[in-house]
């Protein structure tokens, strides 16, 4: 005989953690203050000042990511409770079961970062133990999260992007060979990304600029003098990727600079901000020299 929740107050409150929960999960991976700002009314509508705090300063675009890791172990015991009262209770089981299936999405959406790790194997075994199906999983657009701008300062012309980067395969990405072509055809250089498209930004407009073929790719063993003693601008972004994945926030400006009337940048200068799990934060900068190179040269003629 099907045992009914004899606590639906009980049922009530952890429904309302988990939602919550997912709503700060969100807030990880997106960049605006919406997922934060309903978390932050749930918790003050059920008196949490605490907890509404701490969603209060993850409205600052990540900068409370860290703060809010501190509520997860409070998750991780409201998930435990929730899996006991959905093994006494088929109907808390048949009501938490969507919950679940969400929290289980927007967990594939983050990195693997280990204090994630009780969280996803809680999730995990609820889903397994009551045969519920796991969400369709929708890889997010975040392009409208990387601005550009376009501006002069003295005799040069500079193309800037601003974002953070999204974790690779973790986000929607796109191409657009038309739009490449357009720009790169015949000259002998590539249509390369300021962010590169692993990372979920936009495939066209003012985040394309003519690059170095040699700096843009891995250059073959005879060019490798072109991309430079710090590498070629793949490595960097190879190594952001291995950042990424292992949990630290990315966030980059990044501008191409023009002398004027030139539709060719003549260098690129990287800054970044390196946002580790412990809440540490570390500012990097590189710049690349975008010469000619014998694939240009041998376009143009020179």
């Amino acid at each position: 005989m099907a045992v009914r929740p004899r606590h639906p107050v009980e049922l009530r409150d952890l429904a309302l953690d988990l939602t919550q929960l997912c709503f700060d999960l969100a807030g990880f991976l997106d960049p605006t203050p919406v997922s934060d700002g309903v978390s932050a009314l749930i918790a003050l509508g059920r008196g949490q000042w605490l907890d509404a705090a701490i969603s209060g300063v993850a409205m600052v675009p990540y900068v409370g990511d860290l703060a809010k890791a501190g509520k997860l172990g409070k998750y991780a015991q409201s998930l435990e409770n929730a899996i006991t009262l959905a093994k006494n209770s088929p109907e808390a089981a048949r009501l938490l079961a969507p919950v679940f299936a969400r929290l289980d999405q927007a967990l594939r959406l983050l990195p693997d970062a280990p204090s994630l790790q009780p969280i996803r194997s809680a999730v995990a075994r609820f889903l397994q133990s009551h045969h519920a199906a796991r969400a369709a999983s929708l890889l997010p657009d975040i392009r409208r999260h990387f601005t550009f701008r376009r501006f002069q300062r003295g005799n040069y012309e500079y193309v800037e992007g601003v974002g953070r980067l999204g974790v690779p395969g973790k986000v929607q990405t796109f191409r657009s060979p038309s739009a490449q072509r357009n720009l790169s055809g015949g000259t002998g250089d590539h249509a390369g990304h300021l962010f590169g498209s692993r990372f979920g930004a936009p495939a066209d407009g003012p985040n394309l600029g003519l690059q170095n073929a040699n700096l843009n790719t891995r250059a073959p063993r005879a060019q490798q003098h072109w991309a430079g003693s710090g590498g070629s601008y793949l490595d960097l972004e190879n190594a952001w990727e291995r950042k990424l994945k292992s949990g630290i926030g990315i966030e980059a400006r990044i501008a191409d600079m023009y002398r004027l009337g030139e539709t060719r940048p003549i260098g690129r200068k990287v800054q970044w901000t390196e946002i580790h799990p412990n809440g540490a934060r570390q500012s990097f900068s590189l710049d690349f020299l975008n010469a000619s190179s014998p694939q240009s040269r041998a376009a143009t003629g020179q």
